[in-house]
């Protein structure tokens, strides 16, 4: 699994921006979305919580993907 994007909506949807992480795993785009009420604050979130989820994901793929909300795209 790698990451190879992290997308932030220009305008904010309910008060919050909207950001993606997008991941490649064996030719299948996986995806990871986070909110936050500032657009660098959303950046900075699926930032770190991409980084994370792919440190737990090499150790339990299953469980990494239900905690950080990551699903085929």
């Amino acid at each position: 699994m790698k990451l190879v994007e992290i997308y932030v909506n220009e305008q904010e949807v309910a008060g919050e921006y909207v950001a993606q992480a997008f991941f490649e795993w064996n030719g299948q785009e996986w995806e990871m979305t986070v909110k936050a009420p500032g657009k660098s604050e959303a950046e900075a979130l699926a930032t770190a919580q991409a980084e994370a989820y792919l440190k737990e994901w090499a150790e339990n793929q299953t469980a990494a993907n239900e905690k950080y909300g990551v699903y085929p795209f």
